[in-house]
């Protein structure tokens, strides 16, 4: 503002003094040479003074504004300068946070590989522990068997009595005279052809439970097995027994896991018959029956399952019976399940 003023101040100056040389030019011709000289030098001298100024002026102005504009310049360069030392700490902070989570991501992978590892290790173990214990109860499977057909060999040439009241034998005068008396009574044509020895008679289970309202069980051991077979055909034949006019029945003496596996036919059994296929039980625990005039043999309830599911007309027989023999058995597992 004040160089403004100077300036207008100037200007005024500069109005005056063409006033004045207009003056004087009015005059000159009065002026000597000398005089003109002078003059004209003295102009000269004006003239470069005011132009001397006028540059300092237009200097001095242009230095402050260049100033004022570096000032500026440098005070927002420092600005910069922070706002680039703020944003190097949040780097060099990243970047250690970078890191950090870098190291826990290698340290997470080693781990999870140290886990990777153990699981492998633990699934091996588990895989052969899997295969030992299938091992195991293949053996077990084959132990129970060979027992089973070792008890049923034993048993084998044993016949079962059920239905003699308690102390007959001893009314009798011995097992051996029971046993003539019911084939007497019931198969006289054996008794005719055939002499039948027993070798050991006994009563089953050994002590008597009186609460029990049914007799104890009768086992002799015959000494022929063939006789044996000739009274269980001849008991097949005639259907109902008799002791002194009273029903009794004559079995094979099995062992407890055969009789359990003939009985678990039971169901089967039944349905087939009600549909005419003659079913029977063999020894020891086979079940057989008639289809398409074919006598089929099963030893378990799985290969008759999928026999039945490539015969139509069979399975329409028996899917009902297999169904509720399946949903009772996993009943049973469930409830012998141990809750974790």
């Amino acid at each position: 503002m004040s160089s403004i003023k100077k300036q207008g101040r100037k200007g005024v100056q500069t109005m005056k003094d063409s006033l004045n040389i207009q003056e004087d030019l009015e005059s000159a011709e009065k002026w000597s040479y000398k005089e003109l000289k002078e003059y004209l030098r003295q102009m000269e001298w004006n003239l470069k003074e005011d132009t001397r100024q006028q540059i300092q002026t237009v200097k001095e102005h242009f230095e402050n504004e260049l100033h004022k504009q570096i000032k500026e310049e440098v005070k927002h360069l420092y600005q910069e300068i922070e706002i680039i030392k703020k944003n190097q700490t949040i780097i060099l902070e990243m970047k250690e946070t970078i890191n950090q989570i870098k190291n826990s991501i290698e340290s997470i992978t080693n781990r999870v590989e140290q886990v990777e590892a153990r699981t492998s290790d633990n699934e091996d173990k588990i895989y052969h522990l899997e295969k030992s214990l299938a091992n195991s109860e293949r053996l077990v499977k084959n132990h129970e068997k060979n027992i089973q057909e070792i008890w049923d060999n034993i048993k084998k040439p044993n016949l079962r009595v059920i239905g003699i009241e308690e102390g007959t034998e001893i009314q009798t005068k011995g097992m051996s005279n029971l046993l003539k008396e019911i084939i007497t009574e019931n198969f006289p044509e054996i008794k005719k052809e055939t002499d039948i020895q027993i070798v050991d008679a006994y009563r089953t289970p050994s002590t008597q439970n009186h609460s029990r309202p049914t007799p104890r069980h009768i086992v002799m051991k015959i000494s022929n097995i063939q006789n044996k077979e000739k009274i269980l055909k001849a008991t097949r034949e005639r259907r109902q027994i008799t002791f002194r006019g009273k029903p009794i029945r004559l079995t094979t003496d099995f062992s407890s896991q055969t009789l359990k596996a003939r009985r678990s036919w039971n169901n089967v059994f039944q349905t087939l018959k009600d549909n005419g296929c003659q079913p029977r039980i063999l020894y020891p625990a086979k079940l057989s029956f008639r289809y398409d005039n074919e006598i089929k043999i099963f030893h378990d309830k799985q290969k008759l399952k999928e026999f039945a599911a490539r015969k139509p007309a069979l399975q329409s027989i028996l899917s009902k019976t297999l169904h509720e023999e399946e949903m009772k058995n996993n009943n049973q597992n469930h409830q012998w399940e141990v809750p974790l």
